[in-house]
């Protein structure tokens, strides 16, 4: 994503690859209280899809963090996969995918 007003489309494909491949629903969304987020359209969509949504307490790194560390846990074992097999950077989309399916 290049700009933050993205973040709705890409949750959308997000949602539908999520459906189509792994084959569970989302069921809960835990978010900042970024604009992005918290729009008419998005909130909407997830009623829509029976899609919880759970927003962070302003102002509280401890809670912001959470996502945060998550991300660079599951990137550390992509990077970590990626170079004890020595595996082309091309397939770090897979390693993702089978990192979080192991997580």
């Amino acid at each position: 994503m290049l700009e933050k007003s993205e973040v709705f489309d890409v949750f959308k494909k997000f949602k539908a690859l999520v459906g189509k491949k792994i084959g569970n629903l989302i069921c809960c969304l835990q978010t900042d209280r970024g604009r992005e987020f918290t729009s008419l359209e998005f909130n909407q969509f997830c009623s829509a899809n029976g899609i919880a949504k759970q927003l962070t307490i302003s102002y509280i790194p401890q809670q912001n963090g959470v996502a945060k560390r998550k991300n660079c846990t599951v990137m550390n074992m992509v990077c970590s996969m990626l170079s004890e097999k020595q595996i082309p950077k091309e397939f770090w989309l897979e390693a993702i995918n089978w990192t979080i399916y192991i997580y």
